[in-house]
Formats: C-alpha cells, structure tokens, sequence
C-alpha cells in the first residue's frame, strides 16, 4: 500500500526513496520554498555549533585539574560526564517536538549562549555536588540548541542535505575537539576564575544569529498525522536501528574523548599532551563527516556504515597497543572512520520521517548521546576497578556490535 502525499523537509522535490524490505516507492514532493542551499545560513548555523560544542567539550579536559582542586576520584568524573551529557542530550525530543510544531528559531540562538555561561561558571565552584547543577544548565542550553538547528539545516539544504549536514557535524566536531587548546591553557595559566572570558564566543554568535537566521516559514513544515499512518509504522524499525548504531558510535566517542586524557595522563604525559590527543581524535574525525557529506551520493551508505564501524573497532585497539606515533595514526584512522558514517545515519532517518525532521534529529543527536553519556558512568566504574585499558577496550567491542547491526539496516537509497 502506497503512503499518501506528504510534505517533505528532508527530501528534494521529485526524489524518490526506496524503503523497507518490500522495496517500496514513496514519491515526495515540497510545496514549499525552492529547494535550493541556503550557503550563508547554514554556514552561520554550523558556525553556532561550532561555539555551542566548544564549551561542552570544556569538561573532559579539565576533569583531571578539577579532580585535582576538588578531591574527588575517578568513578565521579564518569558520573560528571554522564550528568552533562544527559542534560545535552536526553531532553531534546521535547524541543525537537516544539521545533516540528512551531518553528523556534529562538531556541537556535539562546542554545549556545546559555551553555557557555553556564558552563564557565564551573570556575566558581567550591565543591563537587556545585559541579552538578550548573553542568545540569549548561546541557540543558545545548539540548535546546540541536535539534531545531538540525532540522533548520536539513530544511535549507535543499538538494545537497548530506551536505549541509556534514557541515553541521564537523563545525560542531572542530569546535569539540579544539576545546582542550583553548580551555586549558587560560585555565592553568590564569586559573578557574578566568573562566568567566571565554563567555564572549558564546555572546558574539548568539547576536548574529539573532539577526541572521532565516525565519519560522523556512524551517520544516507543520507536522501531519503522520504517525498513525500504516508506512509510518513500517519505518519506526528502522529508525529504532539508527538510533541504537548511532547510541553505540557516540558511546564510543564519548567513552574515548572522556577517558583520553586521564589515560594519557596516567602514563606520565602532560595534560596539554593528553588534550591535544583528544583534540586529534576528534578534529581528525570531524574531515571523516566532511568527507562523506561530499561523497554521500556516489556510495551505499548502509555499507558504508557498515563497513567503517567494523574497521573503527581495531583502529582503536591499535591506539592502546601501538608505539608512539603509530598509536596516534591509529586512533586518527578510528576517528575518521568513526565520524565519516554519523551524517550519513542522520539523513537517513531523516528520510524515513521527513515531517518530523526536529524529532528524528534530537533522537539521532540527542537521545542517542545522552544514552551513550550515561554510560560513562558505569565505564568510568569499570576503569577504577579493571583499569582504564580495559574500559577502553569495552568501547571497541561496541563498535564490533553496531557493525553488525548495520547489517538489518534497509536497502533504502535516495536515487
């Protein structure tokens, strides 16, 4: 049974998706805007996401200074990290719904400027339960923030969405990863109480934003009842399959960028070394996503996603075992791979719910990280009891799992 006529945010007009085991054809069609990139746009929203992930990549390279300062040990980092990436993460579905339903542009620009005032309030903290709440905040900012960002962009990208997702994900990955560099030398240099500087990035993108922005009637259109439709139901495996590989790919680059350091740490290196390793995995991986947003239409992406999570999994073996700068190469190559398939996970599902593009993006971005955050938690247990080698090593069976799940995905392809 064909799915009646829908409005697609997603997908260009005249394209056609092929679904599901039965090899089904929906036709979509847009009946808004052109569909054309909006390159001025959605460079000024990844420009945002690049400013919004730098300050939440603030904690993982300062949690061995704040250990330090105050005298708490390593099982609690874990449980700091799980708190801030919940808080990021797990609230999102509530305003990707809004998103969807009304086209909040505000939450685009208040997103980053919340999360970077609160996060460098962290510099007025005198204990660890103070920790908690303003980490609580500045997630809750960055919740805000991604979803309709993601939907925005799916929406202006017109025919070239993998593209403009690509984007996205890198300026938010660079922002990630250069976060120790900038962090951590005006921490150990001018201590915590200057932290309260680096609020500018945060103020600075929001104003352009709050100017710039496309307004509500170029996000993606008002939902329908779509849900309850019998092809809707057909489509809800196959996102639950995206949402779990991608659960599974941010559990494995959250556990490695949160752990890098102390492990490096641990084995005598300096704390700027130990950052700047993070800053590698990370920024290294962030190309990964560009790159496969400028290939994305010559390669079967279920294969290839498939296939890299596979290859991920020993490259980051080869980190823990490797000499010097072979390890270095090797968790590089484990973060290009494992970066290059997350756009291509995220249009996809966005495909598959083209009227819920807010929704289906905070459970790719959000639910998914804030379930992998949590994680952090018990890995951050295993790493006091067993080792952080071994915690590790957890993370690279993780990957082993989400290949194998990539095979159930559907031989669904935009043509």
């Amino acid at each position: 049974m064909n799915a009646p006529p829908f409005t697609s945010t997603a997908v260009s007009s005249d394209s056609l998706t092929e679904i599901g085991p039965s090899s089904k054809r929906i036709a979509t069609s847009s009946v808004d805007k052109p569909s054309i990139f909006q390159r001025g746009s959605v460079y000024l929203i990844a420009a945002g996401h690049f400013v919004n992930d730098a300050y939440t990549g603030c904690l993982a390279p300062l949690l061995p200074l704040l250990m330090e300062r105050l005298q708490f040990p390593i099982s609690r980092a874990g449980v700091l990290a799980s708190v801030l990436s919940a808080s990021t993460s797990l609230s999102q579905p509530i305003f990707g719904a809004l998103s969807d339903r009304f086209g909040k542009r505000h939450f685009v620009f208040l997103g980053p400027l919340l999360t970077g005032i609160f996060i460098c309030s962290l510099g007025y903290s005198n204990s660890y339960l103070m920790l908690i709440p303003l980490l609580m905040l500045s997630g809750l900012g960055s919740s805000v923030f991604h979803p309709t960002a993601a939907a925005m962009v799916s929406r202006i990208s017109g025919p070239r969405k993998e593209w403009g997702m690509s984007l996205f994900i890198t300026l938010g990955n660079f922002g990630h990863a250069i976060s120790p560099l900038l962090v951590v030398p005006v921490v150990t240099s001018f201590g915590f109480e200057a932290m309260p500087l680096l609020i500018l990035p945060a103020i600075g993108v929001a104003v352009l934003l709050f100017r710039r922005l496309p307004q509500n009637n170029s996000l993606p259109a008002l939902p329908k009842d779509f849900l309850h439709h019998q092809q809707s139901k057909n489509r809800r495996w196959p996102v639950f399959l995206h949402v779990v590989i991608s659960m599974l790919r941010s559990l494995m680059i959250s556990g490695f960028s949160t752990f890098i350091p102390l492990y490096m740490h641990s084995r005598g290196h300096s704390l700027f070394a130990a950052g700047a390793t993070t800053t590698v995995f990370q920024a290294v991986g962030a190309i990964g996503a560009l790159w496969s947003g400028h290939i994305a239409a010559r390669v079967d992406r279920r294969r290839t996603i498939m296939t890299t999570l596979f290859v991920a999994a020993p490259a980051l073996v080869g980190f823990l075992y490797l000499p010097s700068w072979l390890a270095l190469l090797s968790l590089a190559a484990s973060g290009i791979l494992l970066y290059f398939s997350f756009p291509l996970n995220i249009v996809m599902a966005q495909e598959l719910y083209p009227d819920r593009a807010g929704m289906v993006s905070a459970l790719m971005i959000g639910v998914s990280w804030g379930l992998a955050g949590l994680m952090m938690t018990p890995l951050g247990f295993i790493a006091e009891s067993a080792g952080l080698e071994s915690a590790l090593l957890a993370l690279a069976v993780a990957g082993l799992i989400a290949g194998g799940i990539s095979w159930f995905l559907p031989k669904e392809r935009i043509l």
